[in-house]
């Protein structure tokens, strides 16, 4: 079985290489909690204790750098390299990653070469402006390269460049001090000019040597002050000379600053090496930096990264040789010069890219994800019927796969796949799998989290070594390169997401969608189209299924508290919405419902919106509702438009329409577009699906299953069809939402004139001793009608009572006798007509 991922991450040599390697692992981890992470370093390299102490396991081979001044002392780097090879092999045959990721030194070289020649997909990690021999080397057969310059298709192949930036070390971005608080922490004086000089965590002789040459120069200094990291190579050297000239009050130095979040929180300037990494943290941060490149690095490319800085007047350059004499001198300037700092600190932080660990994460995941997937030739479903599923089985037909899988019961969902060829049977027996998904090497198996863990379908591929996903995980890896517009909610999400699929479908901006729901425009849960890039998807918060998704763009609906079995607490649902929110891309957006409990945690860059009935930035006006109609004007920031007619004409459908009126224009669809595919929208089974309307009967069904979903649908009813008598069946939905919702149930229920309860629908439980729909029925409103009726009874029920507005609630599988009531009714009140 394969629930998790494997990654291979290799390189080091450097805080430059070692930094960014451990972010991108965090990053996955972040995203992919079960992802199994395995580093390959040097040995006798740092990384062979910082990959360690940030909680990551490394294996480390005997592999070295040629040297490149006395070639005839590389015969024992070349039987290393050998070695070194042949140990990599004996990794990843052990490991077998799905993916090996390069971020520069020693150990990358034989461990991706190995890696590609297994046929592992690898990713490259160039963090310099100019590109190293050996990644232009594995660069050939890399499926992608990240880079942190513009202008590298000079080195690689520019259909797989992808510009990420080059991820930073943990808690920059959030230092635990103010500026004053950060100097008073180096034992300096708030209030002074601070210059930060950093020469990385080995020390670099040249800057060393222009601090001690400058000692009277910066001792005459009365409002500037020095941060000093000598490197631990000069340590002893350093203490020496200060013993013996005497330290200057105004300098703190120290050979290894281990909370640089606080140093460059007390820095005005910094001072530095061009590392790559360096670089992009001064970026990140918007630090004003002079830049003096060691001339020891391979093709010079730490003068090449400093001149791209210098070009855009993002830094200021010093050569190694002019440094002794003009960097301190030239230090004390610039950080007096209030002009000069602002423009280098606007500057850089232009070039940022906060993401990037982010970015390269969802890389490696994909491409994981995908080769999980591409050799399979078969799909088993365990869940087949249900709806969320039923959309990925009608994609992996489309795409020639072989299809079967397994559900509880037969239902019209699942003869409709059956016939448009899926292999579904109804009993939990692994002798009923197809003899095409029996072959563990070109099967994937996908389950819902509702299934049982005694299931035998289930295990039986878990003992056998299948490849198993979950359906979310899935719908997160076929949807991760495209642009992605989610609902997510703990209602409403169903028809805002069918809404905005018929939208853009109907517009010249297309789309792909998987939505949790029949729409009756299209009589299907899926919506195929390979020109558009774009696809919108159900987000669902059950299991936090949602936090596989990186969505362009978002839509939240409500987060009134629901699966309290799977959180346990309100605080722990609303977390998990406000992760889901941390998931939007950058350059995206979120559209929520104004007054929610969440605190969204939104990435710099994704644009926010809020929107309601009334208010907003996206909201209605000059709403009309009269004569079956409902028609309003959308006020919006990107373009308003007038009259738009609701072709579901429920209240509830003015917000519903609002929000997925915004995720389309947000991708880009008309005015005239959105309004005509508005009104021709038709519904979505089971969500205000009217059977019959009529001046003497209506009969919907309504698939509301939480209070405040109910709520939302009687108000609703009752606003359309003002003085009429408004009676419900309803089939509460889970033993344990029951449990913890019967009050709020019983609320929402009492705002009708007549309900009937049904048992309960148990679906993925077991029932709990005391929780019946009694409970509910208890504490309805005294003075309404109301009883307990089994469903066999109903149709008895329907045919010899008056009715008036029936509305048949529920998730449960209440909804099975609905054609048989719309038949009854229209014997009943029709015939005559």
């Amino acid at each position: 079985m394969s629930d998790e991922l494997r990654i291979i991450i290799s390189g080091g040599g450097t805080g430059g290489h070692i930094f960014p390697a451990v972010s991108i692992a965090d990053a996955i981890r972040r995203k992919r909690p079960e992802a199994k992470i395995l580093f390959v370093g040097a040995e006798g390299r740092m990384e062979m204790q910082r990959v360690p102490a940030a909680g990551y396991e490394i294996k480390g081979l005997p592999i070295a750098g040629f040297d490149r001044k006395r070639l005839w002392k590389n015969f024992a780097v070349v039987m290393k390299i050998i070695k070194s090879r042949r140990l990599a092999a004996g990794i990843l045959k052990d490991f077998r990653p799905q993916v090996a990721v390069g971020v520069g030194g020693y150990a990358s070289g034989p461990t991706l070469n190995v890696a590609e020649s297994m046929g592992v997909p690898t990713v490259l990690q160039e963090q310099n402006s100019y590109a190293g021999v050996t990644n232009k080397l594995l660069a050939k057969k890399a499926a992608k390269i990240c880079v942190a310059y513009d202008g590298m298709e000079r080195f690689f192949p520019a259909d797989r460049i992808l510009l990420t930036g080059n991820p930073v070390r943990a808690g920059l971005t959030a230092p635990k001090c103010t500026k004053e608080e950060a100097v008073k922490t180096f034992g300096l004086q708030p209030g002074k000019r601070t210059v930060l000089l950093i020469g990385g965590s080995l020390g670099a002789r040249t800057m060393n040597e222009s601090v001690l040459g400058n000692l009277p120069l910066i001792k005459a200094q009365t409002d500037v002050q020095f941060i000093w990291q000598t490197g631990k190579y000069y340590s002893a050297e350093i203490n020496e000379e200060m013993s013996r000239r005497g330290k200057p009050d105004n300098l703190y130095f120290s050979d290894f600053i281990s909370d640089m979040a606080t140093a460059y929180a007390a820095a005005d300037l910094v001072i530095s090496r061009a590392g790559a990494g360096s670089i992009s943290e001064f970026c990140l941060l918007g630090k004003p930096v002079i830049l003096v490149p060691s001339p020891n690095v391979s093709e010079d490319h730490q003068t090449k990264n400093a001149l791209a800085l210098v070009q855009k007047d993002a830094a200021i350059y010093v050569p190694d040789d002019n440094a002794r004499r003009t960097l301190l001198p030239l230090a004390i300037n610039t950080v007096n010069d209030d002009t000069k700092l602002k423009s280098l600190a606007e500057n850089i932080l232009k070039l940022a890219k906060p993401n990037a660990a982010d970015d390269i994460a969802d890389i490696v995941i994909a491409l994981a994800e995908k080769r999980e997937t591409m050799n399979f030739k078969s799909v088993y479903f365990i869940g087949a019927g249900g709806i969320g599923m039923s959309a990925l089985e009608r994609y992996f037909l489309s795409k020639g796969y072989i299809v079967a899988g397994y559900d509880r019961t037969s239902c019209p969902l699942t003869e409709k796949l059956r016939a448009e060829g899926a292999d579904i049977h109804y009993e939990d027996n692994p002798d009923l799998i197809p003899a095409a998904c029996r072959d563990k090497e070109h099967t994937l198996v996908v389950y819902t989290p509702a299934i049982p863990q005694d299931h035998k379908e289930l295990n039986y591929f878990k003992a056998n070594g299948f490849e198993l996903q979950k359906r979310a995980q899935l719908l997160g890896t076929l949807t991760r390169s495209m642009r992605g517009l989610c609902v997510a909610g703990t209602h409403g999400k169903t028809t805002t997401t069918a809404m905005t699929a018929h939208l853009l479908h109907q517009s010249h901006v297309g789309c792909n969608a998987f939505l949790g729901g029949i729409t009756k425009n299209y009589g299907t849960n899926y919506l195929l189209n390979a020109e558009s890039d774009f696809v919108v998807i159900e987000a669902d918060e059950f299991d936090r299924s949602f936090h596989h998704l990186r969505p362009y763009a978002s839509v939240i609906t409500a987060t009134d508290a629901d699966h309290l079995d799977i959180y346990g607490t309100e605080e722990a649902y609303l977390e998990s919405f406000a992760h889901y929110s941390s998931l939007i891309r950058p350059e995206g957006a979120l559209v929520i419902h104004r007054g929610l409990k969440m605190k969204e945690r939104l990435q710099e860059g994704v644009r926010r919106y809020d929107y309601s009935r009334e208010a907003g930035d996206f909201h209605a006006e000059n709403v009309r509702i009269g004569g079956g109609r409902i028609v309003f004007d959308l006020v919006s920031p990107i373009e308003p438009i007038k009259d738009v007619e609701l072709g579901v004409p429920v209240s509830v459908n003015i917000e519903n329409g609002i929000a997925a009126m915004a995720l389309a224009q947000l991708a880009g669809a008309g005015a005239g577009e959105i309004r005509q595919a508005m009104a021709t929208f038709s519904g979505v089974d089971r969500r205000f699906d009217f059977k019959l309307k009529t001046d003497r009967i209506v009969f919907l069904s309504d698939y509301a299953h939480h209070p405040a979903e109910i709520r939302q649908s009687i108000l609703s009813i009752r606003e359309v069809f003002a003085g009429r008598k408004i009676s419900a069946i309803f089939q509460p939905h889970l033993y344990t939402r029951t449990r913890d919702f019967y009050k709020d149930f019983a609320d929402s229920l009492s705002l009708l004139d007549e309900v009937l309860l049904t048992e309960i629908y148990p679906a993925r439980e077991k029932p709990i001793p005391g929780v019946t729909s009694q409970i509910i029925f208890d504490c309805l409103r005294p003075d309404m009608k109301k009883r307990i009726v089994e469903k066999k009874n109903l149709p008895a029920i329907i045919k010899n009572e008056d009715f008036d507005v029936l509305i048949l609630l529920g998730a449960g599988d209440v909804d099975d006798y609905a054609p048989l009531f719309t038949e009854i009714l229209k014997e009943k009140y029709l015939a005559n007509q």
